[in-house]
């Protein structure tokens, strides 16, 4: 969607120049508006879907913030494929790391390998491509 659509390239205008897209026409508060919609609604989908799975509560998304976080970093900040690959890999890593010991000590392997990567390759799976000013 991101990269196929009108809004897509109105939601990438508005994220990386908000004052050039602006000039250009680009009404940034009901794109903001928009994406906000979007995003709530996929978090709500998202909220139904963790509910059927188990019981609910206050602290249902801490087993899960650690996580999401990895995956988000370690799949490039701002990069839906990154983000997605990382997802499946990190997912597929605890899962087999799960299978040999308990999950706590899968989910510090896993931790470990994602930090020993970010020391690697900081800027995650993909980056974003920029010019330099230099």
């Amino acid at each position: 969607m991101l990269t196929r659509t009108a809004l897509g390239l109105r939601v990438r205008a508005v994220v990386h120049n908000r004052d050039l897209a602006e000039t250009t026409g680009v009404d940034t508060r009901a794109t903001d508006r928009l994406t906000f919609f979007i995003g709530s609604g996929l978090a709500g989908v998202a909220g139904v879907a963790l509910t059927l799975l188990g019981s609910t509560g206050p602290t249902l998304g801490t087993n899960y913030i650690v996580d999401a976080f990895l995956v988000v970093v370690a799949g490039g900040i701002g990069q839906v494929k990154g983000t997605v690959i990382a997802a499946f890999g990190l997912g597929l890593l605890q899962a087999g790391f799960e299978y040999s010991t308990t999950a706590s000590v899968a989910k510090v392997v896993v931790f470990a390998i994602v930090v020993v990567f970010l020391q690697i390759r900081p800027q995650g799976l993909v980056s974003v491509r920029t010019r330099s000013l230099a």
